[in-house]
């Protein structure tokens, strides 16, 4: 039997209901499928979306959230794995905390991030008791900002913990001559992380922050909990426009759903590209 006619239980739902409807997305995105919908063109509801100004607000912004908590949390969970990668094997062991997040679902985490941030959150609540501001309106308003602070903190905060495992899982293996031999010759910490430890992160890295970056970007859950109503991640708008408008705008929540799924799609692809370069470009194992 050929090995692909083993896979036929598993690709076979997978072609009803992740192809199907896919196909199904981009049929009705068309404007087909549905009585209510009179368009004089096919591609009306995509120049809806190309045309009206929030629809591109919502689609940078989205690139700047995902972008952002995703390059801050390979900062910080590369610094924090270092930083336990040093510590003596019994203290190592202790850390195991910074794994918590990581079993934790991204609602919860959205919830935790609101209780602890918001202005009536346990942050702003010390902040008035000891003084630092007289009133709690004072203090900065993270959730629910124009900048999208709340979902950028509750991402770096799922993340940090995902990239640090992934970072560890590394410099687990990672001869430590190769640090001692720097210090003989006179490198600094600084540079030692930089020209020693960090290249042979680089594979690592670039793929953790693909993964990052391609699930924040599509992501709901957070955005939906932190976010602001304007300009909203893409997930909101096809949100927004699926649920609480009429059946006949349908096709434009469709429309930002193939378009979520192509530039997804792209950056998959790009994730690929650059993991095999990665692997075939550079030989990390002389490390």
């Amino acid at each position: 039997m050929k090995p692909w006619l083993k896979l036929l239980p598993a690709l076979i739902p997978f072609a009803l209901f992740f192809v199907g409807g896919i196909i199904l997305t981009m049929i009705q995105s068309l404007g087909m499928m549905n009585p209510l919908v009179h368009y004089d063109s096919m591609w009306t509801a995509y120049k809806t979306v190309f045309t009206h100004g929030h629809f591109m607000k919502s689609i940078l912004f989205s690139f700047y959230v995902a972008f952002v908590s995703a390059g801050l949390s390979i900062v910080f969970g590369t610094l924090l794995s270092y930083g336990i990668w040093h510590l003596p094997v019994v203290l190592q062991n202790k850390t195991v905390v910074y794994k918590i997040p990581i079993v934790l679902p991204h609602i919860a985490v959205a919830f935790i991030t609101m209780i602890f941030l918001s202005r009536s959150g346990i942050i702003a609540s010390v902040c008035y008791h000891l003084g630092i501001i007289s009133q709690m309106k004072q203090f900065p308003n993270l959730i629910f900002s124009r900048y999208g602070m709340g979902e950028i903190i509750a991402y770096i905060v799922k993340e940090t913990s995902f990239v640090t495992l992934m970072v560890m899982s590394v410099l687990m293996k990672f001869d430590k001559r190769y640090i001692q031999t720097a210090r003989q010759l006179g490198a600094g910490e600084a540079r030692i992380f930089l020209t020693v430890v960090l290249p042979h992160l680089k594979e690592i890295l670039t793929t953790t922050f693909l993964i990052l970056f391609i699930y924040s970007f599509g992501a709901f859950e957070i955005p939906y909990i932190l976010g602001s109503s304007t300009p909203g991640m893409l997930s909101l708008q096809v949100y927004d426009y699926y649920f609480r408008h009429d059946l006949s705008l349908r096709p434009v929540a469709m429309a930002l759903l193939v378009i979520l799924f192509l530039i997804s799609s792209l950056f998959t692809y790009f994730y690929f590209v650059i993991y095999n370069k990665l692997r075939g470009g550079a030989d990390f194992d002389h490390f």
